[in-house]
């Protein structure tokens, strides 16, 4: 089962035009409709987490089954207690049926101001040949999809697990919205996201904390 599913997701992927890719007007990750997005939080052991989400001007390309696809730009600082811990640069690009694709990430793990390493760092095209899936056009319950397919480094196996929800986040009521699982190998482990129709992610639950969408800046 699990080489059709990637199988699919790899020719379903590779067929899927890219007119306006960096126009990203899913309903669920309305990328384009953002300069900058910051969620907060607090880890079970009390640790204050911050990230903000900067849309940068620049674009990078990708070549997707002869096609060149320019990709968004989504620049993800992670703090700690003030501390920045890591600076990822992540590559999005939409597809002509609303499907917002996920080409890679280029990630700075940070320790005392210094770069240690690149962990978790995954490029379409040069560590994988399937495109991640980040966000269906219209995801219904049940539906699975992987936002991230790269055999040694991770899988992220996503599923929509409930619609039509009602939630708070930043002191804001959100209605229709929806809640995806993660599930992230080799880890083992599974988050959850809710995400609301028109702003994106509001709510994160890891292992061990939440963070909440705080405030998102128009752009």
């Amino acid at each position: 089962m699990t080489l059709l599913v990637s199988t699919f997701m790899a020719v379903a992927a590779a067929a899927a035009p890219f007119s306006a890719p960096t126009t990203i007007d899913n309903t669920y990750l309305p990328l384009s409709k953002w300069k900058s997005c910051e969620l907060r939080g607090r880890q079970d052991d009390g640790t204050r987490e911050r990230n903000t989400l900067t849309r940068l001007r620049r674009t990078r390309a990708f070549s997707v089954d002869g096609q060149r696809v320019e990709t968004v730009i989504i620049r993800d600082r992670a703090y700690e207690d003030g501390r920045l811990v890591e600076d990822t640069l992540d590559y999005f690009a939409q597809s002509d049926d609303g499907t917002v694709h996920y080409f890679g990430e280029h990630v700075d793990n940070i320790r005392r101001g210094h770069v240690v390493n690149h962990h978790g760092s995954w490029l379409y095209g040069r560590d994988t040949n399937v495109l991640g899936v980040i966000m269906q056009p219209d995801p219904q319950v049940g539906d699975q999809w992987r936002s991230e397919d790269v055999p040694r480094i991770t899988i992220e196996s996503d599923r929509l697990e409930e619609t039509g929800l009602r939630a708070r986040a930043g002191g804001k009521l959100y209605t229709g919205v929806i809640r995806v699982s993660e599930f992230t190998q080799p880890e083992g482990v599974t988050e959850y996201k809710l995400y609301a129709p028109g702003v994106g992610v509001i709510t994160e639950y890891a292992p061990d904390g939440r963070a909440v969408l705080h405030h998102c800046v128009p752009g």
